[in-house]
Parts: structure tokens; sequence; C-alpha cells
């Protein structure tokens, strides 16, 4: 993936050097561009990782991280609002539905979210000893996935090693 995504850049930038002007099939139309510079950009290793250096990078307008926190929140409010309106069942049936399904246990969220344009609520529930993934139908109010979720010590000692 890395090579074609590397091919594909320098692909670009060769036919911008070239100064090669796509126009219509008309004559008569005029290119809009006489001169096109390449694009130029620092390449890593091919086969290192993908680490991005953005530490050298001031702009002249800084925001604290609580704006950036609200903001965040703003838009996270207005998508659930959008999509509140097609959803058939409310975020307190999801979350009665939840309950139904793990007694004792708590919510600790319940978001309306789309996976692949489907509408659901994701739903986290936590006892003391288990925390599940709970998938809920924001149409019907049915429970889709169901899925413990491992714990830290779980999945680090997952190949049996311990």
């Amino acid at each position: 993936m890395k090579k074609w995504v590397l091919a594909l850049s320098l692909v670009g930038c060769l036919t911008c050097s070239t100064g090669t002007v796509f126009a219509a099939s008309d004559s008569s139309a005029k290119p809009t561009h006489t001169t096109l510079h390449p694009v130029t950009a620092d390449v890593q290793d091919v086969d290192g990782p993908a680490v991005h250096n953005w530490g050298d990078i001031k702009s002249s307008v800084q925001v604290t991280r609580d704006t950036l926190r609200e903001a965040y929140q703003a838009s996270h409010d207005a998508y659930t609002q959008k999509l509140q309106k097609y959803a058939k069942c409310t975020p307190t049936q999801a979350k009665k539905a939840v309950m139904a399904e793990h007694p004792g246990m708590t919510v600790e969220e319940l978001q309306l979210r789309n996976i692949r344009t489907n509408l659901v609520y994701m739903s986290i529930v936590r006892d003391d000893e288990d925390k599940y993934l709970v998938i809920v139908d924001a149409g019907n109010g049915s429970i889709l996935v169901d899925r413990r979720i491992p714990t830290h010590h779980e999945r680090v000692f997952a190949n049996g090693d311990e």
C-alpha cells in the first residue's frame, strides 16, 4: 500500500513538473493555469513507520485545549441532534434494552452512532469485573452486538504465556 501511494505521488509530481495542462476537448476553452508547480514534501523511508513530525509547525493562532474540547463537543452534539430525528428508539429505550441484557451493570456511555450507514446506539457497560460493548438498533431497540471487552491483562497475555 505504501509503495502504491508513493508511486501515485511520484506520478502526480512528474505530471505537475512537465507543465501539462488538461483542457476540455473544445478548442475554444482556455486553460486556467499556464504554469504548474510541483508540490514537494519530505518522503520517508517506504519500509519504515509512517510517522509525521508536526513539532516544527507553529500557527499564528493558538487555541486552548478547553476550546478544542468545546468545539468537539459542539460538533458531537450537532451530529447527534441531526441523526436523532431518524432514530425510532429513544436513548432511554436503548438504555433499558442494555440494562435488561446486563442487569446490575453500570452504563458508562450511550451514544447515537452510525456503522456503515446503520443508525445504532453504542454503549459501554461495566461492573467490578467485566466490561461489555453493546450495540442497540436505533430503529427497534433490539441488541445487535453484545461483546465482552477483554481486560488489559487478558490482551497482553492472550497467547497463554503468563
